[in-house]
């Protein structure tokens, strides 16, 4: 994972640590919502990656252990979390730390001129995705339908679609780590 063009960031040692074993410090997340309002809509889905482990935090289930997970993790990897995923958390988490970085690859991706949206992004870099078509919207059907009519087949879907989400925030990274390093991405 290529981290420099962060890791400049961070204190001497800390930056050490993250570039030699990013695995161990680097966490994707990526939430899902009742709705657009941290103020009056729910936090539903707290999903992260680490590595190549998928791990979500669900509300009525384990969500309230979300934080504390966060929490070991010095790197945090968003599309729109400075505007959306973050302060969302920090609504129904007062006490959610602060990450020693986060990358916000929506900002990123804006700094080197591309516009749009995580799935536009995705198609054109050609990262696949099998919930093609779902958007934000969708998830927040697939919430009720399981909070309503405990359709299971609905919450998988919807961890489905936020684990797609998380897992496609990796390769962006390494596009535009390459990107701001001046060099031709691989492929």
């Amino acid at each position: 994972m290529k981290l420099d063009p962060w890791c400049q960031s961070l204190p001497e040692p800390l930056a050490q640590e993250v570039l030699q074993a990013p695995e161990r410090h680097v966490l994707f997340l990526d939430i899902e919502t009742e709705g657009l309002s941290k103020e009056r809509n729910g936090l539903t889905v707290l999903g992260t990656m680490v590595g190549r482990c998928y791990r979500a935090f669900v509300a009525g289930h384990n969500l309230e252990e979300g934080p504390a997970y966060l929490a070991r993790f010095p790197v945090w990897v968003t599309f729109g979390g400075a505007r959306f995923d973050l302060p969302f958390l920090r609504a129904h988490f007062p006490r959610l730390p602060q990450p020693a970085l986060h990358i916000d690859l929506w900002r990123v991706f804006r700094d080197l001129g591309y516009r749009g949206g995580l799935k536009k992004l995705e198609e054109r870099f050609g990262l696949s995705r099998r919930t093609r078509g779902f958007t934000g919207y969708d998830a927040v059907k697939l919430w009720q339908r399981w909070r309503r009519q405990r359709d299971r087949r609905a919450l998988r879907l919807l961890l489905f679609y936020n684990r797609e989400d998380v897992a496609n925030l990796r390769p962006l990274l390494e596009i535009a780590a390459v990107k701001l390093c001046g060099e031709e991405p691989l492929g």
